[in-house]
């Protein structure tokens, strides 16, 4: 189980952005209601989503509605190692300031006033993930922990191969390993940095210098292999854009933002939420009771996809009257118990949750394929197919021991409660 996390009190940080070179100022507040790490620039609300990234040369950017936020991988970094879930990030400025080049002023800050929300999630990655190009390669397994091991091999004598490897992140260990690690450079690629107008901010007080003598900075790196763990440092930034925390054991190899990015976006699709929504979990969000309330667990929850269970018994009520001599669960309560896990897909994407009721406008492509009997344990399965304004299509189905029950596609609209 993994508990959500916000912030105690409004944090402030303010600097110089690494590569636009002026200063700005971030206020970190608590968020109000659960809605994972969302920026907030003048009017614009920009989620922390794979969506809004538009550029990954050097570093990460958000953009949306024309407003842009540069530089947001170390501010993302700290706040997922630290395990802060949920948090506005009002930014005044054009880029998250670089401070010391590290996450450490930030995590450190977090250490302090990071408190539970008193709501929990578990994140599971269900299948292994892989991203190769050339010989740069990010690769992702299901596992217990946070995971993390990396290589970094450059054709340089002075930086030709660190290696890394992390068993269990916990906060005290990013706080500890990860965090104080600096970004760093060489010094032969600082002219072709500058001419592509990055690094206007980068001075011996956020970066690392590497030079065929060794390092410029005045007292040396913070540890002998600082730039592997920056890299890890980066690493967990970019992949916290998938939006929610997760447990993985990840390698890495060479890779940079771009591929960090490419390996998220797939990371997501094999992501799944689940174990924290028990009946109780059911209850709170949906307005359905006995004896209409046709699911009793929440496997997985994902932006796209939900999977819940259906334990059928001999006590449902609706066996007295259908075929008591040869009990079958009447096909359309199958298609409601399809319709109430995908009300929960919705449900899961939109704030105020407790305001909304689903109402289903349709039904097409029906198809029954065995009967459901007492004893049979359903496992419903709906994915997303379309969903803009409060108007949603659903692909469903049923599944009792492997074999495909029922399927079909359902249409939704999401409407505000009556008072």
């Amino acid at each position: 189980m993994i508990l959500r996390k916000t912030l105690r009190e409004t944090l402030r940080f303010q600097g110089i952005g690494l590569h636009t070179g002026t200063s700005s100022t971030v206020l970190l507040h608590p968020a109000d209601h659960l809605q994972g790490v969302v920026f907030r620039k003048g009017d614009t609300t920009i989620p922390a989503t794979l969506e809004m990234v538009q550029e990954t040369p050097r570093s990460t950017v958000l953009e949306k509605d024309g407003e842009r936020i540069g530089t947001v991988e170390h501010l993302m970094s700290a706040l997922f190692g630290m395990g802060i879930t949920d948090v506005v990030v009002e930014v005044q400025g054009e880029e998250i300031p670089a401070m010391d080049g590290s996450a450490l002023p930030f995590a450190e800050a977090f250490q302090e006033s990071t408190v539970d929300t008193g709501e929990s999630m578990e994140a599971t990655l269900r299948a292994p993930v892989q991203i190769q190009k050339e010989q740069a390669r990010v690769v992702l397994l299901p596992g217990d922990h946070l995971s993390v091991s990396f290589s970094l091999r450059y054709e340089d004598p002075f930086l030709y191969t660190q290696y890394l490897h992390l068993p269990n992140i916990t906060p005290e260990v990013y706080l500890r390993e990860i965090a104080p690690a600096r970004t760093y450079l060489f010094e032969a690629h600082i002219p072709l940095v500058r001419q592509a107008g990055l690094g206007k901010g980068g001075s011996l007080e956020n970066t690392v210098i590497l030079t065929e003598e060794g390092i410029r900075n005045p007292g040396g790196l913070r540890f002998p292999d600082e730039p592997v763990r920056h890299k890890i440092l980066d690493l967990l930034g970019d992949l916290a854009l998938v939006g929610v925390p997760y447990r993985a054991t990840i390698l890495a190899e060479r890779s940079g933002h771009e591929l960090h990015l490419v390996a998220a976006k797939k990371l997501r699709d094999h992501l799944l939420l689940g174990g924290s929504f028990t009946i109780h979990d059911i209850l709170r969000w949906m307005p359905h009771r006995f004896p209409f309330l046709l699911i009793d667990r929440i496997l997985a929850l994902n932006e796209a996809r939900v999977v819940a269970v259906k334990n059928v018994t001999y006590n449902e009520p609706f066996f007295q009257g259908h075929f008591p001599h040869d009990p079958i669960m009447p096909g359309v309560l199958i298609i409601e118990a399809m319709a109430q896990a995908g009300g929960f897909l919705l449900l899961n994407r939109v704030e105020n949750r407790e305001n909304k009721l689903l109402y289903f406008s349709g039904i097409d492509r029906v198809k029954f394929r065995r009967p459901v009997r007492p004893g049979d344990q359903l496992i419903l399965e709906a994915r997303l197919l379309f969903f803009k304004r409060n108007f949603a299509r659903i692909e469903a189905t049923a599944h009792v021991d492997g074999e495909k029950a029922v399927s079909g596609i359902l249409t939704a609209a999401l409407v505000e409660a009556p008072r």
